[in-house]
C-alpha cells in the first residue's frame, strides 16, 4: 500500500516520530483498522489519490478531508512550505473549502501572513463539529472560516468527539452530584465538607508518596476551599498561581516566579542514574505556553466544565511551571474549575485524588500518552550534574502549544464518575462514624479528644483495640475496652 494524507506528509518531510491519529493508505480495497491505542488506520481506493501526487499540498488538502484535523502536525508541515508556495495552491481554487481552511491554518497555527488578499465566498468551519469538541465561533472574514477552534494560536488544544466523550458530554455532572447530596442534613454537610476536604489532600500527597504532616495539610485544605472563588480572569494569572505554590510547598521551596532551569520527571536507578520519562518545557517557552493557557481560558467557558478541567488541569501539569507542588496543583485545579462553573455546589471537593489513587496505572497511562509523543521527539543532553538541556525545542514546541488532550478529558470523566459514585458511600461512613461514636459514648463518656483519638485507633485497625494501643487509655478497664469494640460494631453494622 502506498502512503498518503498526513502519512505521505511524514514521510516526505522526514517526521517519522511524529505519531498520527489517523493513517491513511492507498490499496486495492477500502478498510479501516481500529488500533489498541485508539489510532486508525485505513485504506482508500486508488480512485482517491490526489491529483497532483507529488504536491505537498494537495496531501494536505486530503488529510483535512479524511485524516481529520492535527494540529501539531500541520504546524510542522506548513514550517516546511513557503508562503508563495501555500499562496499559489490557494489561488488555485479560492471558494473551496479546504483552500480556506489551509490558508485559516497557516496563519493561525505559523504566526505569518499569506501573500493573499483574503478569499470570498460562504463561511466554513475550522472544525468539523461532528468530530471534534468546538468553542463559541469566531467570524474570520479573511479566510471566510467560522473559527470554532478550543483556543488561540498561543495556546490551542484539540478534543475529538469518541464515544466516551460524548457520553460525558451529554450527562448532567451538576445535577447527579446535587442529587447526592441533596438529602444529607445540613449539619451531616457541613461535616462531609470537611472530611471531603480532608481526603482529598491526603490523597493528592499519597498519589506522590508523600506524607504532608499536620501543617502542609491544613494549608492545601485552605487552599482546596477557596476553590472557584477567583473569577476566570484571575484564575490562571502568574500572581495567583505563584501564591498557590507558596501555600502548598514547604516554605524553603517558595518561588517567585516561573522556574528558570530545565526540569523533568524520571525516577534514580542503581548507581545514582537518572531514568527520564519526560522532559518539561524549556524555561525559555514556560511564559509564553502558561500565557496561553490562561488567555484561552476565556474561551473555554463556553465548553463542558469536565472538558475546561481536563485541558487546565493536564496542561499546568505538563507545562510544570515550577520546580515543586506541580501534581498537587495540577489536581487542586481541576476542582478549581469545577467549583468556579457551579458543578460542585456548596463548596464541595469531590474525591477526584482519592478516586485516582484507586487506579494509579490509568493516571500513568493518562500522563504517558502525551510523554511518550514529546520524548519521541526530544533530543537532550546530561551533564555530570544531572542537569538536563533540551537541544531541540523548537521541534517539540507543536505538541505542547497545539495538543490532543483527547484521552486527557477521557480520562478525567471516567475519574468523576467514580468520584461521584464513591459520595453516598462516603456520606454514608460518616453516618456511621457518627452513630458508632454516640454508642461508645453510652458505654464511656470520654472526653471529646480522647474519643478522636480511640476512634481512630479503632477505625484503623478494624473496630480492634491492639494491646499496644491499648496502653494509651489505661484509665479504661477491660470490661469497658470490649464494650468499646462491641458499641463501635454496632455503630457500623449494616443499615
Amino acid at each position: 500500500m502506498d502512503p498518503v494524507g498526513y502519512t505521505w506528509l511524514r514521510q516526505k518531510f522526514g517526521l517519522l516520530k511524529s505519531e498520527l491519529e489517523h493513517e491513511s493508505y492507498l490499496g486495492s480495497r477500502a478498510s479501516l483498522t481500529h488500533q489498541k491505542n485508539g489510532r486508525k488506520t485505513e485504506s482508500f481506493l486508488r480512485q482517491y489519490a490526489p491529483r497532483s501526487f507529488e504536491d505537498p499540498l494537495e496531501h494536505v488538502e486530503f488529510g483535512l478531508k479524511y485524516d481529520g484535523v492535527e494540529l501539531a502536525f500541520l504546524r510542522e508541515v506548513f514550517g516546511r512550505l513557503t508562503p508563495d508556495r501555500v499562496a499559489a495552491y490557494i489561488q488555485q481554487s479560492p471558494t473551496g473549502k479546504y483552500a480556506k481552511q489551509i490558508g485559516f491554518f497557516y496563519e493561525f497555527l505559523t504566526g505569518g501572513q499569506l501573500p493573499i488578499n483574503g478569499l470570498a465566498g460562504n463561511y466554513v468551519p475550522a472544525l468539523n463539529p461532528a468530530d471534534y469538541l468546538t468553542a463559541a465561533t469566531i467570524k474570520n472574514s479573511r479566510w471566510r472560516v467560522d473559527h470554532n477552534l478550543l483556543g488561540t494560536s498561543a495556546f490551542s488544544p484539540t478534543v475529538r468527539l469518541t464515544d466516551g466523550i460524548k457520553a460525558g458530554l451529554a450527562r448532567d455532572w451538576k445535577g447527579q452530584i446535587a442529587a447526592v447530596l441533596a438529602d444529607t442534613p445540613p449539619a451531616l454537610l457541613y461535616r462531609a465538607l470537611s472530611y471531603l476536604y480532608a481526603k482529598e489532600t491526603r490523597s493528592s500527597f499519597l498519589i506522590e508518596r508523600e506524607e504532608p504532616g499536620r501543617a502542609r495539610e491544613e494549608r492545601f485544605i485552605a487552599v482546596l476551599q477557596d476553590a472557584g472563588k477567583v473569577p476566570i480572569e484571575q484564575a490562571l494569572t502568574i500572581e495567583r498561581l505563584v501564591a498557590l505554590q507558596n501555600s502548598i510547598v514547604d516554605p524553603r521551596y517558595a518561588e517567585k516566579a516561573y522556574r528558570k532551569i530545565q526540569n523533568y520527571v524520571g525516577a534514580t536507578l542503581p548507581g545514582l542514574r537518572e531514568q527520564i520519562h519526560y522532559i518539561t518545557v524549556p524555561p525559555a517557552l514556560v511564559l509564553s505556553l502558561m500565557s496561553g493557557l490562561a488567555a484561552t481560558a476565556n474561551r473555554l467557558e463556553s465548553v463542558s466544565p469536565v472538558v475546561q478541567a481536563a485541558v487546565t488541569g493536564f496542561l499546568f501539569v505538563f507545562i510544570h511551571p515550577f520546580e515543586d507542588g506541580n501534581g498537587r496543583l495540577h489536581r487542586f485545579l481541576f476542582q478549581d474549575v469545577l467549583a468556579r462553573r457551579g458543578v460542585t455546589p456548596n463548596g464541595a471537593a469531590l474525591p477526584i485524588s482519592a478516586a485516582i489513587l484507586d487506579n494509579m496505572n490509568a493516571y500513568d497511562e493518562a500522563l504517558r500518552d502525551f510523554s511518550v509523543r514529546t520524548m519521541a521527539k526530544s533530543v537532550y543532553t546530561t551533564n555530570a550534574s544531572g542537569a538536563v538541556t533540551l537541544t531541540n525545542p523548537s521541534e517539540v514546541e507543536p505538541l505542547w502549544r497545539f495538543p490532543d488532550l483527547t484521552r486527557q478529558v477521557e480520562y478525567l470523566m471516567a475519574v468523576m464518575s467514580r468520584a461521584i459514585e464513591a459520595l453516598p458511600q462516603e456520606l454514608g461512613y460518616l453516618r456511621r462514624y457518627d452513630r458508632a461514636r454516640a454508642e461508645i459514648r453510652g458505654v464511656v463518656d470520654l472526653p471529646d479528644q480522647r474519643l478522636n483519638s480511640l476512634l481512630q485507633w479503632l477505625d484503623a485497625a478494624g473496630g480492634k483495640l491492639s494491646k499496644n494501643k491499648r496502653k494509651q487509655f489505661a484509665e479504661l478497664t477491660d470490661e469497658e475496652i470490649a464494650g468499646v469494640e462491641r458499641a463501635y460494631a454496632d455503630g457500623f453494622a449494616a443499615e
